[in-house]
């Protein structure tokens, strides 16, 4: 009875040791299986940090360093100005009255603040005993244009030839050189309105016979509107 009772106890023992022994391993590995998904919850939360600070460190892309305004013109911007001017002849006297000028033109951006152009006009003037002087000015040219915010100052220079007529005479090809400055604003993306001065020199040079040389300075008033595109 005392062996079997013996026996008993020592199975009991074995049992609980064993169970001991599997609780003692069944918690060492919890134990290092939470410490593996604490170490990896770390290191994400490490990296989700170190990428919200490299989103705060670099710079937003709609944080421009310039202000739209300043950059409403840029390379190979393009744009078509129509202009209504006013013609003050400058020599001639009482002979040439004041007259009007139409011109169509055409520029395209090298830059920011330089375009090359080019541009067609019509232009009268009336005279003693009611003619007229008229004239066609084709002209290539450049245009400098510094701006303020919304504000543009065109600045331009433009060469090339001239057909003129006067009752029945009629000279091409002249030359004539016009230059200019004025002030644009910028009504939007795609239009803007201003006006402009300029002064024009229009020599008629005959080769043949230099006594009939002459020439013609005109002041002029322009009010005009731009399309950009």
């Amino acid at each position: 009875m005392k062996s079997k009772l013996k026996t008993i106890v020592l199975a009991f023992c074995a049992f609980f040791w064993a169970a001991a022994s599997f609780y003692s391993q069944e918690s060492e590995s919890n134990s290092q299986e939470k410490q593996t998904q604490n170490q990896q919850e770390e290191k994400r939360q490490e990296q989700k940090q170190q990428e919200q600070n490299q989103d705060e460190d670099s710079p937003d892309v709609y944080d421009d360093p310039y202000d739209f305004v300043y950059l409403q013109n840029a390379e190979g911007d393009q744009f078509i100005n129509v202009r209504v001017m006013a013609n003050f002849p400058l020599n001639f006297g009482e002979k040439l009255k004041i007259g009007g000028q139409v011109t169509v033109g055409y520029g395209r951006f090298l830059n920011t603040w330089l375009a090359l152009g080019a541009e067609l006009a019509f232009g009268y003037n009336p005279t003693i005993g009611s003619n007229i002087l008229t004239y066609i000015p084709m002209t290539v040219g450049v245009t400098f244009l510094p701006a303020i915010k919304k504000f543009e100052f065109p600045i331009t220079i433009n060469v090339g030839m001239v057909a003129t007529n006067y009752l029945a005479n009629s000279f091409f090809p002249g030359f004539i050189v016009r230059g200019g400055a004025g002030c644009y604003y910028r009504v939007n993306e795609s239009w803007s309105a201003g006006i402009e001065g300029f002064f024009t020199y229009m020599p008629q040079w005959y080769f043949k016979d230099s006594s009939k040389n002459d020439y013609l300075n005109m002041a002029s008033v322009s009010a005009g509107v731009k399309y950009h595109f």
